[in-house]
């Protein structure tokens, strides 16, 4: 029998094959669903989300024939399956394919390490929020990037108390948030910070941040 903590840890694992779109559709649903109620993981897979954007940078097509022909050390993907939990039946599929992604990553990184080449373009859209509400004495200015694992949430703000935590929570449509991070105010410094959340923004209809108390400081609605 399959515990209700071996199906978070196996979902867990297949993070970052989600992130990178290396899910067959039947695990990408399960992970969909994990993600909607689950108060950990989502934060994991915002963490996710800086890596799979840097990989996505690399332009493969300039990477030098001596870069590509750098072995990946001896064993790594031996090691990555072994750190993988040792389960069978239907688990068996799960681990080979995120076994496969984390190989995969693996390979991806040691070439960018090698040779880190950077294509030359602006950079993501910026959709800019229009109207930002705010708590008295605060102020703020957002803008919103969409990626293929959800909304990343570019924020501005200043008047917010200093050493106080706030998180941000974004809101999809079915009514859930999720939150997309945390930062902490900084006497008379404006705080700039990129907030990632798997909510796609098709799916999102809001952010709010919150300070240590739950209190509301900064919200918008987003999305169509």
């Amino acid at each position: 029998m399959t515990s209700v903590g071996n199906v978070h840890d196996e979902l867990r694992e297949a993070l970052g094959a989600y992130a990178l779109g290396q899910l067959d559709e039947g695990l990408r649903r399960d992970v969909d669903l994990h993600l909607a109620t689950c108060e950990t993981c989502p934060a994991e897979l915002a963490e996710i989300g800086p890596v799979v954007r840097a990989l996505r940078t690399v332009d493969v097509e300039t990477i030098s024939d001596a870069a590509w022909s750098r072995e990946v050390p001896p064993g790594l993907d031996e090691r990555i399956r072994q750190a993988l939990p040792r389960r069978g039946g239907a688990t068996h599929r799960r681990r080979r394919v995120v076994g496969a992604a984390a190989t995969a990553v693996a390979v991806a990184a040691a070439v960018v390490i090698t040779a880190v080449v950077v294509r030359d373009d602006p950079g993501p859209t910026v959709i800019a929020v229009p109207q930002v509400t705010t708590a008295p004495g605060v102020t703020a200015a957002a803008g919103l990037v969409d990626h293929s694992w959800g909304v990343e949430v570019k924020l501005r703000a200043s008047g917010l108390a200093a050493g106080e935590r706030f998180r941000m929570w974004v809101v999809a449509d079915d009514g859930t948030s999720r939150e997309a991070g945390e930062f902490v105010g900084v006497a008379g410094t404006e705080i700039v910070c990129d907030m990632s959340s798997s909510v796609l923004l098709d799916h999102a209809t809001a952010f709010r941040v919150t300070d240590d108390e739950g209190t509301e400081v900064i919200s918008a609605a987003i999305g169509s």
